[in-house]
C-alpha cells in the first residue's frame, strides 16, 4: 500500500462492476442487482477505503452507465485519478473506426474524456489486424492509457504474454483454478512487462458455499470446497478471507478484481486483505493439498447442475 494526503491507496484491489449492471454470480447475496443507490454507496465506500482501480465493460448491462452517473472518472483517491478499465464489446466487426468508435461509445457513457485502461473482451479478438490497429490508434490518440485483453484459457494468456502491443491481462484465478501456475504464465507476464488482473477469486461464489450446496450447484465441486474451507478453518480463516487471500498472496498477480453487492461486503473485503501477512502456511496447504482440480469445476462455461 502507499499512504498519500492522508488516505491509504490499496494497491493490489481493483473493484469488479459487473455485478452493478446486471445480476452476476450463484452466491449473490441481495438476489438482486443492486439499485442507484445501493451502487453509489459501495463506490463512496471503495474510495473512502483507498481503492484506486476500477473494472467495467460495454458487455456488462448499464455498469459503464451507472459509474458515469456517478461521475466516477472525475474522483481521486490520495491525489490520484481513480483508473478504469473497460472493455471492448464482444462480435464488434473487424473495422478500425468500428473500434474507435466503440471506444467513444464507452466514453460517453463513462462521461469521460480518456481512461485507464481498454480491455479486448476475447482473446480472439487479438488475432484480428483492424481490431489491433483501432485500438493502437485509440491509444495514440490518448482516448486510453493501456491496451488488454480479457482471457479464459491458459494458452490464451501465453499468447497474451507473448504478444508486445498488449499491456495487460486480465486472467481467471483463484485456490482451485492454478492453471496458470503449472503453464508458468506469470513468468512470462513478468519478464515481458505486462500488468496482471486476476478475477474470480471467490469462483463466483462456489468458495463461499456450504459444500452439499456446491455440488448440487456444480457437480464434482463439493468434495473440493470442503477441502478449501476445512483447510482455511484449520489455518484460522473464513472461506471468504482464504478465497481473497490466496489470490492477494500470489507474487505474479498485480490486482485482484472483486466484486461485491453491498457496501457492507466491500468494508469486508478491505479488512481482509489487511490479513495477508498471517496467510502464508495456509497459501501453502492449500497449494500443496488441493491439486488437479477438473475444468469441470473451476470453468463456470463448463459447470453442470445435479439433476
Amino acid at each position: 500500500m502507499c499512504r498519500s494526503k492522508g488516505v491509504v491507496i490499496i494497491a493490489k484491489l481493483c473493484l469488479g462492476t459487473v455485478q452493478f449492471g446486471m445480476h452476476y454470480g450463484i452466491h449473490n447475496v441481495l438476489g438482486r442487482q443492486p439499485t442507484d443507490e445501493e451502487v453509489f454507496s459501495i463506490l463512496d465506500t471503495a474510495l473512502a477505503h483507498g481503492i484506486c482501480e476500477y473494472d467495467t465493460a460495454s458487455a456488462y448491462g448499464m455498469a459503464e452507465d451507472i459509474l458515469g452517473r456517478y461521475g466516477l472518472t472525475e474522483k481521486y483517491v490520495g491525489g490520484m485519478p481513480v483508473r478504469i478499465i473497460s472493455k471492448l464489446r464482444p462480435n464488434i466487426a473487424d473495422d478500425v473506426d468500428d473500434v474507435i468508435a466503440e471506444v467513444h461509445e464507452s466514453l460517453r457513457r463513462l462521461r469521460a474524456e480518456r481512461i485507464y485502461g481498454y480491455m479486448l473482451h476475447r482473446a480472439s479478438d487479438m488475432e484480428r489486424s483492424a481490431i489491433m490497429e483501432g485500438l493502437m490508434r485509440a491509444k495514440e490518440n490518448g482516448l486510453i492509457e493501456q491496451i488488454g485483453v480479457s482471457v479464459y484459457e491458459v494458452g490464451e494468456a501465453l499468447c497474451a504474454a507473448r504478444t508486445p502491443w498488449i499491456d495487460s491481462i486480465q486472467v481467471p484465478y483463484n485456490a482451485l483454478d492454478r492453471r496458470l501456475d503449472a503453464a508458468f504464465f506469470f513468468d512470462e507476464a513478468r519478464v515481458n512487462g505486462k500488468c496482471v488482473y486476476a478475477r474470480s477469486a471467490f469462483l463466483q461464489g462456489l468458495l463461499l458455499m456450504q459444500p452439499d450446496q456446491a455440488e448440487m450447484r456444480v457437480v464434482g465441486s463439493g468434495t473440493y470446497v470442503a477441502s478449501f474451507q476445512t483447510i482455511a478453518k484449520d489455518g484460522g480463516f473464513s472461506p471468504d478471507e482464504a478465497a481473497l487471500l490466496y489470490s492477494l498472496s500470489h507474487e505474479g498477480i498485480d490486482y485482484v478484481v472483486f466484486g461485491v453487492d453491498t457496501a457492507e461486503q466491500l468494508c469486508e473485503n478491505v479488512t481482509i486483505q489487511q490479513k495477508k501477512g498471517t496467510f502464508h502456511a495456509t497459501y501453502e496447504n492449500i497449494r500443496t493439498s488441493i491439486v488437479d482440480v477438473p475444468k469441470e469445476v473451476i470453468v463456470p462455461t463448463r459447470w453442470k447442475k445435479m439433476t
